[in-house]
């Protein structure tokens, strides 16, 4: 808890310095209504599609490459078929031995991110195991459960003002199901939750978490449970706003500070302005049980389309500067504890049973040479 209690520090510290967070040559106002992040998109789907007509790579052609789209700007039918088929996974057989608790697929990828969590956050290996896990995410609802749609994206400025009100959360047949009903104890490290208790309607309201918490004696044991939210609009609004999103982008020069910036990582003074930053920001607007929990998050059906927005970051940070920003920074091991070494594109992300086996540097590019087809607009 320790480590928890620094950051919540440094995020309120965070919370005096936002002003001074200004984007280069962009009017402010264009940052925050979204103009100037639209244009940075526009720019890296359009910079990854020419490297994409010149590439040798077979696989992926202009024909056959996936375009990842944000919730709001899928059909309805989609969005429908897309929480279908997670809930499609959530019926297939797990595929870890020796475990109790999980009983589907859709657990597995729990079980692997608990097993992780220590080497893949605030280390060299964030982004890029992230973009391979909900990759292979998407492939399993294609291949196990026959979805045929974009892979969603969940921009969380366009709900700053009310996450309730989210397309996403309003409990609708097109949402990712409602918010947790209202309790007298919200989750109370993060004030502010309008819900804390169990999901009331919509996608997912019969959803059973089946194991964790992270402070469980035997966190992997069977401990049934309802699916429990506890959204947080301020949260959203100081930490993943579409400044917060855009101005993570354009201040950072190189992948140590942009990763730093992304997860509010306090190792870094010019970090610590961002707080929780829009990772953190990300998953605390959901927040809830498993939603909050560090290690358990995927649980938490929206999740894949948080780490989609995370995805999209990186990729238009890595597109604007397509030459210099094939790299990677940083140690192997989540705030360098214990101290490790550094980490190197050379480096395997074995991800099996759930997955498949990469060596880092095949992961940087979404439409290369690579297992990867995609883009984002």
């Amino acid at each position: 808890m320790g480590f928890f209690k620094q950051l919540l520090a440094f995020a309120l510290v965070g919370a005096s310095l936002r002003g001074l967070a200004l984007g280069a040559d962009y009017p402010q106002a264009d940052i925050d209504s979204g103009k100037v992040l639209q244009e940075l998109g526009k720019t890296a789907k359009e910079t990854a599609l020419a490297r994409l007509e010149s590439s040798t790579n077979s696989k992926c052609t202009k024909e056959n490459v996936r375009v990842r789209k944000e919730w709001r700007n899928i059909p309805g039918p989609e969005r429908t078929a897309y929480w279908k088929a997670v809930e499609c996974l959530m019926h297939e057989p797990q595929v870890y031995p020796n475990v109790t608790g999980p009983k589907s697929l859709f657990d597995s990828f729990g079980v692997l991110h608990y097993k992780v969590t220590p080497f893949v956050h605030n280390s060299a290996y964030f982004l890029l195991f992230h973009r391979l896990y909900v990759w292979t995410f998407e492939e399993k609802l294609r291949t196990e459960c026959g979805y045929t749609g974009a892979m969603p994206y969940w921009e969380w400025g366009l709900d700053a003002a009310s996450v309730e009100k989210s397309p996403i959360f309003d409990g609708s047949e097109t949402s990712m199901g409602s918010n947790g009903a209202k309790v007298n104890s919200s989750f109370a490290f993060f004030p502010g939750g309008s819900g804390g208790g169990c999901v009331t309607h919509g996608p997912f309201v019969n959803y059973t978490v089946n194991f964790g918490p992270n402070t469980a004696r035997d966190p992997l044991a069977y401990n049934p449970r309802c699916l429990k939210r506890d959204l947080n609009t301020q949260i959203c609004s100081q930490w993943a706003s579409i400044r917060n999103t855009t101005e993570t982008i354009l201040e950072s020069p190189d992948i140590a500070l942009f990763q730093a910036n992304v997860q509010g990582d306090f190792r870094w003074a010019a970090a610590r302005k961002w707080g929780f930053a829009v990772h953190g920001g990300g998953h605390f607007s959901i927040a809830g049980d498993p939603g909050g929990d560090f290690y358990f998050s995927p649980l938490e059906p929206v999740f894949y389309l948080h780490h989609g927005q995370i995805d999209r970051m990186y990729f238009i940070w890595q597109n604007l500067d397509w030459e210099q920003r094939q790299t990677m920074a940083g140690t192997i091991t989540m705030m360098n504890m214990p101290a490790s070494r550094n980490g190197t594109l050379d480096d395997v992300l074995d991800i099996r049973p759930v997955g498949g086996t990469f060596k880092y540097r095949e992961l940087l590019d979404t439409v290369g040479a690579s297992p990867f087809c995609f883009v984002y607009e």
